[in-house]
Order: C-alpha cells, then structure tokens, then sequence
C-alpha cells in the first residue's frame, strides 16, 4: 500500500484517503472518460466497479507501470437476472407485505419488480458505480429473503444514492429497508446489507465510503450486536453508530408496527467507538439485552450433541477452548463433526490444519455431512459437493510447521474478508519450533502462542479452538487439566478445556468419552459418551441414520 501511495504520488496522480479505501482513477479502463477505483487499505484488493476489475494493488502497480489501457482481464459484466416474467409492482404485492401506510409508488421508488409465478418482489443490488450486481427476492407468503448475485462481486440495496447524503443506516432485512425508505429522510440514505448479517463483503466497503456517519439498526438480538461490532471495525469505528433496540425503541419493523416516531428514534444513535474506560451506564443496555437474550447469549446450540448443551449451554464468541486426549482417541474426527455441526448452522469457521492433509480433512466433513461414504457411490459425488459447498467452511493451505506471525496474518486475513467467527488450529504443537529467538525453550514459545490467540479471540470476537497433544503419562492414568502439555498458561486462559479419555487403551470393555473439566461460562462440568460410526465417522447418535438422496 505504501509503494502503491508512493507511485501515485511520482505520477503526480490524484488519490484520496478514504474510511476503508484510497479512492484513485482506474487508468485500466477502456474508456475515455475516467472512472474511480478503490483500493482497500487492509487488505489491498484494486476494485474498479466499472470495468469489474478485482485484483492485488502489486499486480495493478504493475499494469500502471506499463501504461496498459484497457487491459484484456478488464470486463464489463452486467448482471443477468434469470427470470424473465416480472413485472411493475401491482396493489397485490404492495398489500401482502403488511406494512401500515405503503404504497406502490413507494416500491417502485426502489426499484423494486413483482414476479407473479412465485408471488415474490425482487430488489437490485448495486455497486458504487450504481451497476446492478445481483438481486435481493423477497417471498411474499412467508417473508423469506433470498440473494443472487454476480460472482466474486457484490454491492447494496440503496436508497437515495445521488443526493449525496452525509449519513447511511445499515439494516439486515428488506422489510425494515422498505420501512426506513419510504420515510425519506432527511440527508439520510437506507442501505440493506446483501448477505444480511454473515458478512460484509470488501466490494461493498466503496458503497459507504463518502459517509460521514453509518448507522447500525439490527434487530434485538446479541447476535446482531456482535455482526454490527466486526462490521464496526471494518467500517471505521470512529463514523460508527448503532440503535441497541429496546421495548421503547425496537427494530424498524417493529417500532413501524406501535406507530412510534422513527425519526427520533434514529436521533438517538449511540458511537460504536467508546474510550478505554466506561461507565455502568454506558454498560446497562448491554446488561439488558443478555437478559432478554439468555439463549443468545449462551450460544449457539449443536444439533448432534445435545449433551454438550446442557454443560457448555452453547458455543460462545470470543472464547478459548482446548481439546486434548491421548494420540489416536480421534480428536481431529471428533473436532471436524463438532465444527461441521456449527458450520451447517451458519458459524462461518476457518480450518488450521498442520498435520492432515485438507484432502483428508474435507474428505471426512464430506462424509460426515451425508453419514456414509461415497466411495461406492459416485453417482451422489455432484449432489453432495454442491450441497456441502453452501456452508462457510474455509481451509488454510499450510502443513507441517508454521511460523506463529504467518498463521495470525492468514486468520486476520480470512476473518476480515469472511467474517470467520470460529477458528480451529489442529494442533497447536505443530507452530512450535520455528522461533529465531529462544528457541531451546519451547514452553515460553507455547505461551506466546497461547497468549497471541487469547488476544486474538477477545479482540475480534471470534471462538478459537486449539487441538493439543497430552504429556507422555502412563495410559491408565486419567487425563486431567494438568496433563495438557506444556505450563499451566494453556488452562488458565482457556474458557473451556475438553479432554477425550480413551478406556479402550487399558480395558477391554472401556469406553470413550468426552470429559468437560473447565467451563468459564456456567461453571458446569461433566461427561459425554462417544460412541463411534465408521461408516459415517460421526460420534452423533442422531447421525447414525443414514440420509438418502430424495427422488
């Protein structure tokens, strides 16, 4: 980012510093008139949204360098919906929606098109140079909400985009953007995110660049406060705001419903940025919205271990766990099933695996995701992938020993641009012995490792998991929270410790079992069977019943 400053600077080429993104003139363009770039500033993708240009600022410097004028890989893609029978909105559509006081002519102001065939309304998603990149489809029956659009581009649904306002408010569905939009604000744009609170891609970051101030209005959820506090961050805190709703003050719809002024509403955003030392008042509505939110706040439940529910009561952002258990008891299976479990509920999570090849890896979620091998199956090999592939699973492409600066940089990496929220190294011994500096002492190097990703989970939020090898004990000895290799740092910062204890290895008739022995949140502790399915690798009773594809 720096040379790239430093080139436009000795071309005497204008740029501007932006929130998020230099904003520069893309001389990559076949075109005589000269269009704005973006280059982010984290992570230095170049984004032309007029030519659809997505590459790394070095391979653009380069380009610049060369003088090339409309390079080959620049394309004019304009979206293509694929359905072709949609039509003006009619009073049909404008009634099914529910909303007090909407009229056609206000959704007509978006845009928006109805499609009679499947009684749903369609909403375009732009990019900031206002070309339609995609769709949002709102089903009329049952008000659920579906996005299409281009690949490897995004952008926003945006109301009121050239009257150049100062401030935007940032919603979650289309119901409170069609609500916020017909109030027409005044210096005020609505914009709703397409993906809804998973992610914020970096191609919509352009969309919000000129904004003085950007408003957060989610639903009360502490969920959604989580999404608005990593959005926060890549937005720039400093223009950050947010309505925590109350019963008082609710989300959009809600509030629109009890006829409440939402104008004044918005009047009382609170600053996402707070200094290093708060007030119980600043705190409060934190504190309530925990307790109207208990089961939010507990986490997110698994589906195929209700056991771990009832002791963990769920898994939590911003935590450390650590699972150890004696070499073969199948930790890295019973972690992949555990992590896939998360997965299919919408964790996105980030796979660190040093000592499994990723082959390997995604070979055994694939067949815990169907519960039985496709290895005589082949025919299913299409239908499977392309339904596994719909989750937020990612994949570091390291093996073998790993520098601990390399792996921080990939995690931060993936966690800015795909919002991971659950990360799993597998396992932590592996980024061991590859410091310069004391490198005989290889229980100061762990508790740097440990120490960076507590940092790490507490300040972005994210659930890190860390698979580690026990010490060397006698194998009828019961594993303990002391028998985690290295010093006690491992277990005094972790919230969580699981331990699988293996009987199989001293007793003919043993058992294995997951064993909780430290719990931060609840403080409850105690075991969970493991019973073993080799046809479909699972350790879930509910996964033991094979699925079929449906005719």
């Amino acid at each position: 980012m720096i040379e790239f400053k430093k080139h436009l600077r000795n071309q005497r080429m204008l740029f501007k510093d932006g929130p998020t993104c230099l904003l520069v003139e893309c001389h990559l363009c076949d075109s005589t008139s000269s269009n704005d770039a973006y280059v982010n500033k984290r992570t230095g993708v170049f984004l032309c949204p007029k030519c659809n240009m997505k590459a790394n600022v070095a391979d653009v410097l380069d380009l610049y360098e060369k003088r090339c004028k409309g390079n080959a890989t620049c394309k004019d893609v304009e979206y293509k919906t694929i359905f072709t029978n949609l039509q003006h909105i009619s009073e049909h559509a404008c009634e099914s929606l529910g909303i007090r006081g909407l009229k056609v002519s206000d959704l007509e102001y978006l845009d928006a098109q109805y499609e009679p065939s499947a009684d749903c309304i369609r909403f375009p998603i732009r990019n900031v140079a206002n070309k339609v990149v995609g769709e949002k489809i709102l089903n009329l029956s049952d008000k659920t909400e579906k996005t299409i659009e281009n690949y490897n581009s995004s952008g926003l649904l945006i109301c009121n985009p050239f009257q150049k306002p100062t401030r935007v408010v940032l919603v979650s569905n289309l119901l409170d953007y069609i609500i916020l939009s017909f109030q027409r604000f005044n210096n005020t744009s609505i914009c709703c995110l397409p993906n809804g609170l998973k992610s914020l891609p970096q191609e919509c970051l352009p969309c919000l660049e000129n904004f003085k101030e950007v408003v957060f209005w989610f639903d009360f959820d502490t969920a959604n406060w989580d999404a608005a506090k990593n959005f926060s961050k890549k937005l720039e805190e400093k223009r950050c705001f947010f309505i925590r709703p109350t019963e008082s003050e609710p989300a959009p719809s809600k509030a629109h419903k009890k006829r409440l002024n939402l104008q004044h509403i918005l009047n009382k955003a609170t600053p996402m940025c707070h200094k290093s030392i708060t007030t119980f008042n600043a705190l409060k509505y934190d504190i309530l919205s925990e307790l109207q939110n208990i089961e939010k706040v507990n986490g997110v439940k698994w589906k195929r271990y209700p056991t771990l529910n009832k002791i963990l009561k769920g898994h939590r952002k911003g935590e450390l766990t650590i699972l150890t258990g004696p070499t073969g008891s199948g930790k890295t299976t019973f972690m992949s099933e555990y992590s896939l479990d998360l997965a299919l509920q919408g964790v996105s999570t980030l796979w660190g695996s040093f000592e499994i090849r990723n082959c390997r890896l995604a070979a055994t979620l694939l067949r815990q995701y169907v519960g039985y091998s496709l290895e005589d199956k082949l025919h299913e090999f299409e239908y499977w992938t392309s339904e596994f592939e719909k989750y937020p699973l990612y994949f570091m492409t390291f093996h073998g020993q790993q520098p601990l600066k390399l792996v921080m940089e990939a995690i931060e990496h993936a966690q800015y641009i795909h919002d991971i929220s659950h990360v799993i190294i597998d396992n932590l011994q592996f980024m061991m012995g590859t410091s310069m500096t004391q490198k005989s002492d290889k229980f100061w190097e762990q508790d740097a490792i440990i120490t960076a990703f507590r940092s790490f989970a507490t300040k972005n939020n994210v659930h890190v998991t860390l698979v580690m090898h026990p010490r060397k004990e006698r194998a009828e000895d019961e594993l303990t929270t002391s028998s985690v290799f290295g010093t006690a740092k491992a277990t005094q910062e972790a919230d969580n410790v699981l331990i699988i204890q293996d009987k199989r290895l001293t007793s003919l008739r043993g058992k294995k079992y997951l064993q909780i022995v430290k719990n931060r949140y609840s403080g409850d502790l105690g075991i969970m069977p493991l019973d073993f399915d080799k046809e479909s690798l699972s350790y879930s009773l509910s996964n033991k019943k094979k699925k079929t594809i449906s005719s």
